[in-house]
């Protein structure tokens, strides 16, 4: 029995040395790339940021990963330098548009990641000869549809949900308008993309179309989507 007890107690010895030696890492890891964005003139939040409670607060408080660290680019050079920052300190990336998630995917699936908040990227623009609009970052459809309708007296596709993003439906996006003219998915005729190692590229049918397949539908694996053309 004393065996048995001095065995158990050497485990749960280990194991919280485990558990605070991986708390030393996280707390490094922040550390780390806190530093690389604030050197890099990316405006960004840590845990003992001011404002950390209110920068990482998910729609749905029962799912609350708690990332790294939150980047707030401004231009898309910006968002390059926080893939970059993330790339050298191992850390893994999620983008936040409108933070309007049941599973709360802005933030993580798990801790640990840099979010990379696009709130300063956001833009809608309508182009009446091309027929496009543009648009990117934290965009809701009720924008999307408003602005279409308020000032072009136009409409488009798009799910039924007023306060989801419109780059979140860029998975799908099934609406009343979908069985006639297809969903948000199927009208994307162009995208910009951030790729990992921080270059841009712009993807449609005709150049990088791999990457074009994949975003429609992937867009979170693929990259950071800086802007978006529906028809």
């Amino acid at each position: 029995m004393v065996a048995s007890v001095s065995g158990a107690s050497r485990a749960i010895f280990a194991l919280c040395s485990l558990i605070a030696a991986q708390g030393g890492f996280a707390a490094a890891q922040t550390a780390d790339i806190g530093s690389c964005l604030a050197k890099a003139g990316v405006e960004n939040s840590v845990p003992t940021t001011s404002t950390w409670a209110v920068d990482t607060e998910a729609w749905n408080s029962r799912v609350s990963p708690k990332p790294s660290a939150v980047a707030f680019p401004k231009t898309e050079e910006e968002v390059s330098a926080a893939l970059k920052c993330a790339a050298d300190a191992g850390v893994k990336v999620t983008t936040l548009g409108g933070n309007r998630s049941f599973s709360s995917m802005g933030f993580g699936r798990n801790d640990g990641a840099l979010v990379i908040n696009l709130k300063g990227l956001k833009h809608l623009e309508y182009d009446e000869k091309t027929k496009l609009l543009s648009y990117g970052g934290p965009v809701m459809i009720s924008e999307a549809a408003n602005h279409m309708w308020n000032k072009y007296k136009r409409t488009l596709p798009h799910g039924r949900c007023p306060d989801v993003g419109m780059t979140g439906v860029a998975a799908s996006g099934f609406g009343t308008l979908s069985r006639s003219s297809g969903t948000v998915l199927d009208n994307i005729e162009s995208v910009r993309v951030a790729l990992a190692n921080g270059s841009i590229v712009d993807a449609d049918a005709k150049q990088n179309s791999d990457l074009f397949w994949g975003v429609r539908g992937a867009a979170s694996s693929m990259g950071v989507v800086l802007d978006f053309k529906i028809k």
